[in-house]
C-alpha cells in the first residue's frame, strides 16, 4: 500500500488487469472482487471502515475508476457497466504512469476551480502527497466542490458548491 497521498492511485492498473480479465467489462462489484482476489487481499483490508462508516477499499477502487474515465483509459457509456475502451486495453500502467495520470487530473481541476471561482486558492497536485490521507482521497474524488456550509440550511448538504447554494449569502466556510 501506498504510505503517503491518495491510495485509491495503486488501483489504477489492476482495475484495467480486472476488466480484461472480465472479458472487458463488468459491474463495480465484479471488479473489486477480481482485485481482491488477484491482489490477494485479506478481509481486514477489504473491510477496512472510514470515518464515513464507508468501506475503504470498494470506495477507493470507485475513485480510481473516476480518474481512469477521466483519462479515457475506461468508458463510462452505460451505467452500472465498467468497460475498457481501445486505449484502455491496450495500456499497460506502472505506479509512475498512475501517478502522472493522478497528477494531470488534478492539475486540470485545479485550474477548472479557479475558472469558475478565482478566489479560491486550489491545492497544487504535488501538495496533494502532503495532505492527510482521508483529506486527499475525498478532495481528490470531488473535485469541484468547496468546504462550506449553508447556515440557513437552504440546502443541507455538509459541503455545498457555491452555484448550488439557493442562498449564495448564507454559505460560511466551515
Amino acid at each position: 500500500m501506498a504510505s503517503k497521498g491518495a491510495r485509491f492511485v495503486q488501483h489504477f492498473g489492476p482495475i484495467l488487469d480486472a476488466l480484461r480479465a472480465l472479458g472487458g467489462s463488468g459491474t463495480p462489484d465484479e471488479v473489486v472482487e477480481r482485485i481482491a482476489v488477484d491482489l490477494g487481499l485479506t478481509d481486514a483490508v477489504q473491510n477496512e471502515l472510514l470515518l464515513s462508516g464507508q468501506l475503504r477499499y470498494p470506495k477507493n477502487v470507485h475513485f480510481a475508476r473516476f480518474y481512469l474515465v477521466q483519462e479515457g483509459l475506461v468508458a463510462s457509456s452505460k451505467r452500472g457497466v465498467w468497460s475498457l475502451t481501445e486505449r484502455g486495453r491496450a495500456i499497460q500502467l506502472t505506479s509512475q504512469s498512475a501517478r502522472e495520470i493522478f497528477r494531470k487530473w488534478t492539475g486540470i481541476f485545479a485550474q477548472r476551480r479557479k475558472a469558475v471561482s478565482p478566489a479560491t486558492d486550489a491545492i497544487p497536485a504535488a501538495a496533494m502527497e502532503a495532505i492527510p490521507e482521508e483529506v486527499a482521497e475525498e478532495a481528490a474524488y470531488f473535485p469541484t466542490t468547496i468546504k462550506l456550509k449553508c447556515s440557513r440550511k437552504c440546502r443541507a448538504y455538509p459541503r455545498v458548491d457555491l452555484s448550488r447554494c439557493a442562498r449564495q449569502s448564507c454559505a460560511k466556510p466551515i
